[in-house]
């Protein structure tokens, strides 16, 4: 790996081969170190060139690879079969480019560790040829502030500085990969994980600018809500935590980066002060392992659902899960119900491009017990009690929301070759996400309203429901995360991996 003087970029593309480990650690230390000098080389460079101090022709850094060989012959049957990540499935040379190391770097070493138990050999840390954009570097914003603010920095010559360096592309942020558009077997080096790193911070910084806090604060267990009442339930519980909790909170970090300890969380009002600043905004309860709890009001409908789902997809999560209301289909249910979703009749139409309605979206056992588990605990009810409750079935997810507005006859024709017991908005998108960026996946919905059996939603009588339901019905999906937080490896279920060409990081 050859070295620049610091005239020139710290690293450059790697010709030949680059530095090997057998210690997973040892290799994302490396790859920190080589994405923090780009960075770090770009800014200073960006810098200069603002104070009118630049060089001439472009200025690049680019993003380390981690790279991952099985050679031709080797035999890849011995590998562990209940797992559902850690292996490739043929000889060949694996490779994908890396960002952001310092936040992912439990989950790198994790996959890194798995992968070489299961192969052997080494894996390769080189300098890409794919440049870092300058506005994907931390520190950028920071730089161009005190640039626009320096006398005389206007903003013509801002931009023309700017172009000196490596823009956004668009080529190189795509899904070909998730989606099983890219040419596999035709590749000369294949992927090792579902996302490019422009690809991931792109996903970042989106996610940045849609919670209204910082990507790093993402737990690996996410909820998904749509109403401020379950956020404050869960900022409520959060208040109640006292340090050396059972479930190893740390602190709660809110919307405009707000960080309170564990012990000192104060009350709703105060941690969403910053809320109205941001579209979707999210509360993070944080554990030094990140398996804590996100959770995000994503508004209503599936254009949102799938938006955020898109970007949270690379942060690999262990759960995402939907806790919200839908309209009960079956004349037996009462208002207050329990919908656990099993099945998805998927009649949003947001993700039919990319995921076809003749995919099956499995349900994940794992999380149906966890929910189920964790709900008779929270309601006090067992048995009979409980199943007359909670029920398990298909959710039909639609994108208008006055569905019941159609013609009765219309509606009942189409029912009647469903199975869906609930319908809602969000959570098919969501669970077909899930399957399509092997993310596992839940529902847990009350049933607000009966509008087929002359139980519509309105006002007054959903005031009164949420207020009766809301606790119940999120701490039920909270304690269910905190029962799969003592053992996430199992939630990874072979159910989402594909027979063929899939890669090795989960």
């Amino acid at each position: 790996m050859q070295v620049r003087d610091s005239a020139t970029p710290p690293f450059w593309p790697t010709e030949g081969e680059g530095d090997f480990y057998t210690d997973a650690a040892a290799a994302v230390d490396r790859l920190t170190e080589i994405h923090r000098a780009g960075m770090a080389y770009l800014v200073e460079q960006y810098t200069a060139a603002t104070e009118g101090n630049s060089g001439s022709g472009p200025v690049r850094a680019y993003y380390p690879e981690l790279r991952f060989t099985v050679p031709a012959g080797s035999a890849v049957e011995g590998v562990d079969p209940s797992l559902s990540h850690g292996f490739v499935d043929r000889p060949g040379v694996y490779a994908t480019t890396i960002t952001r190391p310092v936040m992912f770097r439990t989950y790198l070493i994790e996959q890194i560790t798995d992968l070489l138990a299961n192969h052997g050999g080494e894996v390769e840390v080189r300098v890409s040829d794919q440049p870092i954009p300058l506005r994907m570097c931390r520190g950028f914003d920071a730089a161009a502030e005190e640039a626009a603010r320096r006398e005389g920095a206007s903003a013509s010559t801002l931009a023309a500085v700017e172009k000196t360096f490596t823009p956004i592309d668009s080529a190189c942020i795509d899904d070909t990969i998730a989606d099983g558009e890219a040419d596999y077997l035709g590749l000369p080096i294949k992927p090792l994980s579902l996302f490019t790193a422009q690809r991931i911070d792109l996903a970042l910084q989106r996610l940045e600018h849609y919670t209204g806090s910082h990507a790093a604060n993402i737990q690996r267990f996410v909820l998904f809500t749509n109403y401020q009442l379950h956020t404050d339930v869960f900022l409520e519980y959060a208040a109640t935590l006292t340090p050396g909790n059972p479930h190893g909170y740390t602190a709660l970090a809110c919307p405009g980066g707000k960080q309170y300890d564990v012990g000192a969380i104060p009350t709703p009002g105060i941690c969403r002060q910053d809320a109205h600043a941001s579209q979707m905004p999210a509360y993070h309860l944080l554990r030094d392992d990140k398996c804590g709890i996100t959770i995000i009001d994503i508004g209503v409908g599936p254009s949102n659902a799938k938006t955020i789902t898109d970007c949270l997809a690379v942060t690999r999560p262990h759960c995402w899960m939907m806790v919200g209301h839908c309209a009960g289909l079956d004349g037996r249910m009462r208002i207050g119900d329990m919908i656990l979703a099993n099945g998805y009749d998927r009649a949003d139409g947001v993700l039919d491009n990319y995921v076809p309605l003749e995919k099956p979206i499995p349900p994940i056992a794992e999380i149906q017990l966890a929910v189920t588990n964790a709900l008779a605990r929270v309601s006090g009810l067992s048995g009979d009690e409980l199943k007359k409750r909670l029920r398990t079935g298909t959710v039909l997810s639609t994108s208008d929301r006055n569905w019941e507005w159609r013609s009765q006859t219309d509606l009942y024709r189409e029912l009647q070759k469903s199975t869906a017991i609930g319908v809602e908005m969000e959570s098919a998108t969501i669970a077909a996400n899930g399957y399509r960026f092997r993310v596992p996946y839940g529902a847990l919905l009350s049933v607000s309203d009966m509008p087929l059996h002359d139980k519509p939603k309105l006002p007054k009588s959903a005031r009164e429901f949420y207020q009766s339901s809301k606790e119940e019905h999120l701490m039920a999906a909270v304690r269910a995360c905190e029962d799969m937080a003592a053992a996430p490896d199992t939630l990874h279920s072979r159910k989402l991996r594909r027979p063929v060409g899939e890669v090795a990081f989960r």
